[in-house]
């Protein structure tokens, strides 16, 4: 069941430092669409058509919390990237792999997080923005069309219909090919080829309902 009462703003910038909402709420806002990770602002189709990307497969987030074991040494992203989930509780996420609950295949792949520096700004360094993002709560995509994601950092070939999943190793990467990871957990599928080290990917990909 998805949250019916939530504080959201926009899930590219908004990072808490105490919580807004309850720990592993599901969220999905209208039908439409944020035109891009930068945005500062959703951008709402008026009208459905053919020609709007992801009208009909709007973003679903989840609120979890960001740890990192390894003293704030990472620095966020200039776009949407993996995470991974820390325990059982589905609720903390981690950027780096190597500090999932298991290891095995990425399978602890929890989704995209969704601050990154392109839509939060150059006030701060990425590695400073990370050092807040550690210490706050903030939104995740686990679900729908993702827009201007950043492009796996493993591609064993580039088109559209890839799968993406996590990496047991390393922070921030996923892997895009044609064959399953023996025990991966899928993170979505890539629906075209990468651009400026960006793809636009459907989060959750592989079933015909693609939001729980």
């Amino acid at each position: 069941m998805y949250t019916p009462y939530v504080r959201f703003n926009n899930p590219t910038t908004q990072l808490d430092s105490t919580a807004k909402n309850a720990l592993g709420s599901v969220y999905s806002p209208p039908p439409g669409t944020y035109s891009s990770a930068s945005s500062s602002t959703p951008v709402f189709s008026t009208t459905a058509g053919s020609s709007t990307s992801g009208y009909g497969a709007p973003g679903i987030y989840k609120y979890v919390y960001f740890y990192d074991a390894s003293a704030l040494t990472g620095t966020v992203q200039a776009a949407p990237a993996p995470v991974y989930y820390i325990d059982e509780s589905f609720t903390t996420v981690t950027g780096n792999a190597a500090d999932a609950y298991f290891t095995t295949g990425g399978a602890m792949v929890a989704g995209y997080l969704m601050p990154n520096t392109t839509s939060l700004g150059t006030s701060l360094t990425g590695a400073q923005w990370y050092a807040q993002l550690s210490q706050s709560y903030c939104w995740i995509q686990v679900g729908g069309f993702l827009p201007s994601a950043l492009v796996p950092s493993t591609l064993g070939s580039d088109a559209a219909g890839n799968v993406i999943q996590g990496l047991t190793t390393g922070s921030w990467t996923s892997t895009s090919n044609t064959t399953l990871q023996a025990s991966g957990r899928v993170l979505g599928v890539q629906l075209h080829a990468s651009a400026a080290s960006l793809v636009d990917v459907l989060v959750g990909g592989f079933t015909t309902f693609w939001g729980s």
